[in-house]
């Protein structure tokens, strides 16, 4: 805890990120411009979740009845025999390799009968498109999926006509994915993980998950074992398309006992339901529309909220790190401080080899970092690296690799700062969309540390 102090102290003397950003060197921009892309092998996840079949079956139960909106859903639909897959054939060759590799674990890890085929004939078609011609309509929104449509023209022909209606949808045929054409590999596949799990199952999103993609505090970005074991659920024999919510109920605690034994006895945490004010708030503090101060206003009654709420859980973690972010730069005490909390939060709850409190300890390692604590910051990167590499965080990877390059730097560490430096920089290529984006990125990680000793690299 005196670090925490002393890094807060520092940031109020100094303020956060005041020093004049750095000039990437030539050497760095050559390094990128060189460096190969590197990507994460086949995604390795349990078999099975270790939480009580309890908590799951209400889980299944509010993400498959309901929209984010807060739209009830009567009936559950879903498709009907084997589901067929295809892909715009302009779409990028990574992005197709990714969406052969999610199909592949649909069919090991869902046991879905699901395959690409060629041409725009399918189930479930993925168009890509440039992010600013989906923005027009979303403008919030890195990808979306709607059901009966085509393609984009198709698309914007029944935009609002009831037949692209979730809430009136009798059954799952047609579905298309739209999703950007121009942005990072792992953006591209992130979208895909998201927008096809909810195109074969769930549409709605519930915060108070801790392991899931059905989440948009956008923790997991791919597919975890708890993702699979809902769409197992969601195709499970018992289950038929247009099946109540009290039909679903009464099937879904045997169907969960067969696929997930490991939930049979575990106690159920029964966390409590996240209220539509928290949602609201956390959507204002970290959305792209309101100002400054509504922002830090939202964020500020998040955390309140999950304290009187009671949400003892990821989500008062969750609430301080929105806070932290939107406080960085005007309040930097506070961010300090929201930032230790919620690390502290997310390494009780989940230990420190987990992705929720990497997100958190990458920012205690930039703090630690631009105070000098070298030694400090390292023992937040080195304990974040393996959890980054587990979730496949190309551009979380990228963050920790660049800061411990730094710390190398300020140690005099000089050749280990280069290779570092190189790694972080393949990563970048999976994580970050351009070229430019990475050395602006090398270019804030470097304004970091203090300048007490010359750049070696």
């Amino acid at each position: 805890m005196k670090h925490i102090i002393f890094i807060i102290y520092c940031l109020v003397l100094v303020g956060c990120a005041s020093q004049a950003p750095v000039e990437v060197s030539h050497n760095s921009k050559t390094l990128i411009a060189n460096t190969k892309m590197q990507t994460f092998p086949n995604m390795r996840v349990g078999r099975s979740v270790h939480r009580s079949n309890v908590d799951i079956t209400e889980e299944f139960l509010d993400l498959s009845f309901a929209l984010e909106s807060g739209q009830s859903i009567t009936r559950l639909t879903r498709f009907s025999g084997p589901i067929t897959v295809s892909i715009t054939e302009t779409a990028p060759d990574a992005v197709v390799r990714e969406l052969d590799r999610l199909l592949a674990r649909m069919r090991s890890e869902a046991g879905l009968n699901i395959a690409r085929v060629s041409g725009n004939v399918s189930n479930i078609h993925v168009e890509t498109l440039p992010k600013r011609q989906l923005q027009s309509m979303f403008p919030t929104a890195a990808c979306f999926v709607v059901p009966n449509v085509t393609g984009w023209s198709d698309y914007r022909r029944k935009r609002y006509k009831r037949s692209v209606d979730w809430t009136r949808l009798e059954e799952r045929t047609l579905i298309t994915v739209f999703m950007p054409n121009d942005v990072s590999p792992q953006e591209s596949r992130d979208c895909l993980h998201e927008e096809i799990a909810q195109a074969l199952g769930p549409v709605n999103d519930l915060y108070r998950l801790p392991d899931s993609v059905y989440n948009d505090d956008n923790f997991n970005i791919a597919l975890t074992s708890y993702d699979m074991l809902i769409l197992k659920a969601y195709y499970a024999p018992e289950i038929q398309n247009g099946m109540t919510k009290s039909e679903v109920a009464a099937v879904l605690p045997q169907i969960l006992s067969r696929l997930n034994p490991a939930g049979r006895s575990l106690p159920p945490a029964r966390l409590p339901k996240t209220s539509r004010s928290w949602i609201d708030a956390i959507e204002t503090a970290l959305g792209p529309s309101a100002g400054t101060n509504k922002r830090r206003n939202a964020a500020s009654s998040a955390v309140q909220i999950a304290k009187s709420n009671g949400y003892n859980d990821h989500r008062l973690g969750f609430s301080h790190y929105a806070r932290a972010q939107v406080s960085l730069y005007n309040d930097p005490r506070l961010a300090a401080a929201d930032f230790d909390r919620a690390y502290m939060i997310f390494k009780t709850l989940f230990g420190r080899n987990d992705i929720h409190t990497a997100q958190a300890a990458v920012q205690m390692a930039s703090l630690a970092l631009s105070a000098g604590k070298y030694d400090l910051a390292l023992d937040f990167i080195n304990s974040s690296i393996p959890a980054a590499r587990r979730a496949q965080n190309g551009s979380l990877l990228f963050s920790l690799l660049a800061m411990k390059s730094e710390v190398y730097v300020g140690l005099g560490r000089f050749a280990d700062a280069k290779s570092l430096k190189k790694e972080a920089i393949s990563w970048g290529h999976y994580g970050l969309a351009t070229n430019a984006e990475i050395s602006n990125r090398l270019e804030q990680v470097a304004a970091l540390r203090p300048k007490t000793v010359k750049k070696g690299i």
